[in-house]
């Protein structure tokens, strides 16, 4: 078994599924997956059997808005999976979120920007410098964040999280016996 294999059996034991509710995958997942011994899986969320997968971009998407709001999100490494949380918000249920994530992707493409340049203007601070976006990014980054920050006011997580939580957990509790099939299958590889 590798690594990413055997911080799943810890992150998410298979004999546990059956009897806990969407509700508590989802709080047993968001309470561990910062942990650092569940590194290799946060680094590895791609290769990731799709409703954790789900789950783990959903729960990272809220913990990033609450924390760092939107430009956060971007700046940081989850900004990197803006595509697959969108994908990750549709399948769940939550078109409106989706769509506007759509709409900030969209804004980024017009000008021809990368989550990953975000990503490398912050990673080139030293640890300790206090900044500014427009220092950290100059002027055309700067103003797009701003316009990124503006529609990201409109995500149902920034206003009322509960109602995209429960679509989550709702999205869990029907793909129950897929999530554990996935991990079955992801595990034996």
């Amino acid at each position: 078994m590798n690594k990413l294999q055997e911080e799943l059996v810890e992150l998410l034991p298979l004999e546990h599924i059956e009897g806990m509710s969407g509700e508590e995958i989802v709080g047993s997942i968001a309470m561990d997956m910062y942990r650092a011994e569940f590194a290799t899986i946060r680094e590895h969320v791609a290769e990731l059997p799709i409703v954790l997968r789900d789950i783990m971009l959903i729960v990272d998407l809220d913990t990033e808005l609450s924390m760092n709001g939107l430009t956060g999100y971007l700046e940081n490494a989850s900004g990197q999976h803006l595509r697959e949380t969108i994908e990750a918000l549709m399948r769940n249920g939550n078109e409106t979120d989706a769509m506007i994530l759509q709409k900030v992707e969209q804004l980024f493409a017009e000008q021809s920007i990368t989550a990953g340049q975000l990503r490398e203007n912050v990673e080139r601070l030293s640890e300790h410098d206090i900044t500014t976006s427009l220092q950290t990014h100059g002027p055309q980054i700067h103003e797009l964040l701003q316009q990124v920050e503006q529609e990201g006011q409109h995500l149902s997580f920034q206003a009322d999280n509960e109602e995209s939580f429960d679509l989550l957990y709702q999205y869990v509790d029907d793909h129950k016996d897929e999530l554990k099939q996935q991990l079955e299958q992801f595990l034996v590889r």
